[in-house]
């Protein structure tokens, strides 16, 4: 089945089209606050090197988080502009999910920890596979399991909780989403929302006044 994979949580946006055999074309950039300006024409090269179009899509996979709320929104409104306009289904992966099932198969315990600033991380235990936990938000911690190797942002940022157990260079993987997508079930695109977990970082500074 033919999917579009988009991931924008973290500062590695990426972009892969495929089945969950093959992978026709997969790029990733590194940004910081230009997901938006970043995202389209990263899909738009994706689709050209995979010689594909949006009619052709059967499914479009996207990361609703939890992570950067721009990159969020960003991702999340993209995938529901071209779900609606080629008229095809959404599925939501968490970027925990994704960053997760990156990892090699031979590692059993996996924790995702994705970074919330703050002196926070978004923190998610996986075991074969299986969530083991409701993802969580909260400051840097060893999880209750042996045997247990950390990936994601959050555990580079903080190694010195995660260092001894780390495995580092690994982010939310939209060529790992190809494989995910093929088993998690499809949503309408009105359905789909972004998983936050917390209040944004930045809120609106609005003073009301009475008048006198």
């Amino acid at each position: 089945m033919l999917t579009l994979a988009i991931t924008t949580s973290t500062t590695m946006v990426g972009v892969a089209i495929g089945t969950s055999s093959q992978v026709f074309a997969c790029n990733e950039i590194v940004t910081d606050r230009r997901h938006c300006e970043e995202l389209t024409p990263l899909i738009e090269l994706t689709m050209h090197e995979a010689s594909k179009s949006v009619s052709q899509l059967e499914r479009i996979a996207i990361d609703i988080g939890p992570g950067r709320f721009t990159g969020l929104r960003v991702g999340v409104a993209t995938a529901k502009t071209l779900a609606f306009a080629a008229k095809i289904p959404l599925v939501p992966i968490t970027s925990l999910q994704a960053l997760a099932s990156g990892v090699s198969e031979d590692t059993r315990h996996i924790a995702a920890v994705v970074d919330a600033r703050r002196g926070e991380v978004f923190q998610q235990l996986f075991s074969d596979g299986v969530a083991q936990q409701e993802p969580s938000v909260g400051s840097p911690h060893l999880v209750e399991q042996t045997d247990v190797v950390y990936v994601g942002d959050g555990a580079e940022t903080y190694s010195e909780t995660y260092g001894e157990f780390l495995i580092s260079g690994c982010h939310p993987s939209a060529e790992a989403m190809l494989k995910l997508a093929e088993v998690r079930s499809v949503i309408e695109f009105d359905f789909v929302q972004p998983l936050y977990l917390r209040d944004p970082d930045a809120v609106p500074n609005i003073k009301t006044r009475q008048n006198s």
